[in-house]
């Protein structure tokens, strides 16, 4: 290396910030950024995807499963474009992102020259933060305030434009040491007191178990607490994480997103302790509210804003939540006496009862198919779960009100599961990946459907280039079901064009990218072909051909 570039200091900054990967595009590889990697031999790998949308997908997964800012390298202009959507998904999934794009030399930007554009007004609906570099001497600065937005609650994605000829200057800078942080603390003595109380004093108590839980580490203590109360506990809808162990008998399910149908499932109960919820569900004038009224609602989270902003709460506070339950769970033990704590005894079994009874239904309802039976999502997500490796890793980007992946799976570990709650299509298969590199030990399950795969199917090759062990398992409905989220009910529309017309062979299209891949479309050939995919070494495509009425 003949000179120290702005570029070798851009990558020393992210070296000091404990970045591993910075995820890309093929046009990535031409940025100065890319470059400055294989010159200094660093400890820094660049992971190529054949579109810049995968490349922050991947990111978002790699975050989410490790727990570090994903880095993502775009080229100029169209990279940012392409790319947005991964933004909006990260910053509604809260996951914190570096989105680093080469921006035009700054010598003839005002001439709008080809790959020129406003990439911080471009960028700065779908991120936290923004800023086009100046000068190599701030770089330093820039990328370590970069990092301490991202990781700031909101956690989310920030981007900074860096023009090619910056990049291209000598620089005389040192890194910055990032500074260790203290954790924020717990709800004061006050909120705890009152919270206490009011738990204690429930006829009929519960809880709902929010995407902070889980991105915060909280989950343990939300599992103590209801234990020791004794009440229900819901997942908010679309869950990101493990927020609570779905198989714990005092698991109530995941609350949907049809207000009428949440709203029902609330009914019951005189007291919410709602933690670290994050998706926001107003209510329309047509719709009940999420919370039915007089119901008494004590809201903890760890963003600034959320409590208290969407919900009609009678406590709300803004702290870490692990160690606020911590101490709400003593101050309740404090307070209560034996009576209290056998009433709590006989609330968790009747809690427990009753969930088993509602279980026992659901297995009633589901049905036990034939040998020659079409297959159903339920059965499908059924078989995964008895034939996956115990140490797998799920990532899901379906939603179903009939067959919900979170709560038909066996997800006992924290880090065994991974979704989204942006809504986009294509997410998933990348997002695979992303975790993959995080946990390169464990096979990783990606659940996915027809119309998502076929966002982004070069993500095949880049699982193939990089022998992951990603198994892909694709419920094709042949384009008759939306597996997404929608603004009106699921009422399929005239106007969907299904995928059969000329018929898709989804198998073909993976070897195309050099995955294996099966097809399966009866309950008799659906284990042995999952058997299949996992003793596949490397990536699998299983076409799975699902009852569209299921």
């Amino acid at each position: 290396m003949s000179e120290f570039l702005a570029s070798h200091l851009l990558l020393a900054q992210l070296a000091a910030e404990g970045t591993r990967f910075i995820f890309g595009s093929l046009g990535s590889a031409d940025s100065p950024l890319i470059g400055a990697a294989l010159e200094m031999n660093a400890d820094i790998h660049y992971l190529a995807a054949l579109h810049e949308e995968i490349a922050g997908s991947m990111a978002i997964g790699y975050a989410q499963a490790s727990g570090r800012p994903g880095v993502v390298s775009l080229p100029a202009a169209t990279g940012l474009i392409n790319s947005l959507s991964s933004l909006y998904n990260a910053i509604h999934a809260r996951v914190p992102m570096i989105v680093l794009a080469d921006q035009q030399d700054t010598q003839i930007l005002n001439d709008e020259p080809p790959l020129w554009g406003d990439l911080c007004e471009l960028a700065k609906p779908v991120s936290k933060w923004s800023c086009e570099l100046r000068t190599a001497s701030e770089i330093p600065r820039l990328l370590r305030r970069a990092f301490h937005e991202a990781n700031s609650p909101p956690k989310g994605p920030v981007f900074m434009s860096l023009p090619i000829n910056i990049l291209l200057d000598p620089a005389t800078a040192s890194p910055l040491k990032p500074p260790q942080s203290s954790p924020l603390g717990a709800a004061d003595q006050g909120f705890l007191r009152k919270a206490a109380k009011a738990l204690v004093g429930s006829q009929r108590p519960a809880i709902i178990a929010g995407n902070e839980v889980s991105a915060y580490k909280a989950r343990r203590e939300v599992v103590t607490l209801a234990e020791v109360i004794g009440c229900p506990v819901f997942c908010e809808p679309m869950p990101t994480g493990v927020n609570f162990p779905n198989r714990h008998p005092q698991f109530a399910g995941v609350l949907p997103l049809n207000l009428n149908k949440a709203n029902e499932l609330l009914q019951p109960y005189d007291c919410l302790l709602v933690i670290g919820m994050q998706t926001r569900l107003p209510a329309r004038p047509q719709d009940p509210p999420l919370i039915p009224p007089g119901v008494h609602v004590i809201q903890l989270n760890v963003e600034p804003g959320l409590s208290g902003r969407s919900l009609p709460c009678d406590l709300t506070a803004v702290a870490d939540i692990g160690e606020s339950l911590s101490r709400l769970r003593a101050d309740i033990q404090l307070i209560v006496d034996s009576s209290w704590v056998n009433k709590a005894k006989m609330r968790a079994n009747g809690t427990i009862t009753a969930i088993e009874k509602v279980r026992e239904k659901q297995e009633e309802q589901s049905g036990y198919p034939t040998l020659e039976s079409p297959i159903t999502l339920s059965w499908l997500l059924r078989l995964v779960d008895a034939v996956r490796p115990t140490s797998s890793v799920v990532v899901n980007d379906i939603v179903s009100d009939k067959a919900d992946p979170f709560e038909t799976l066996s997800l006992e570990n924290s880090s065994s599961y991974f979704g989204t709650n942006g809504g986009i299509a294509g997410h998933g298969p990348a997002a695979a990946l992303g975790v993959q590199w995080a946990s390169p030990e464990n096979v990783v399950v990606c659940i996915t459907s027809d119309e998502s795969i076929l966002y982004y199917p070069q993500t095949l090759w880049t699982a193939a280039h990089y022998g992951l062990h990603v198994k892909f398992v694709v419920v094709n409905s042949l384009g008759r079901t939306n597996y997404n989220v929608r603004l009106t009910p699921s009422v399929r529309s005239e106007a969907r064009i299904f995928l059969d017309n000329p018929p898709l062979a989804f198998t073909e299209l993976s070897q195309a990218m050099r995955v294996p891949g099966a097809a399966v479309s009866l309950m008799a050939d659906l284990e042995d072909a999952l058997k299949q995919m996992f003793e596949t070494p490397g990536p699998f495509l299983l076409d799975v051909h699902i009852d569209e009425n299921s």
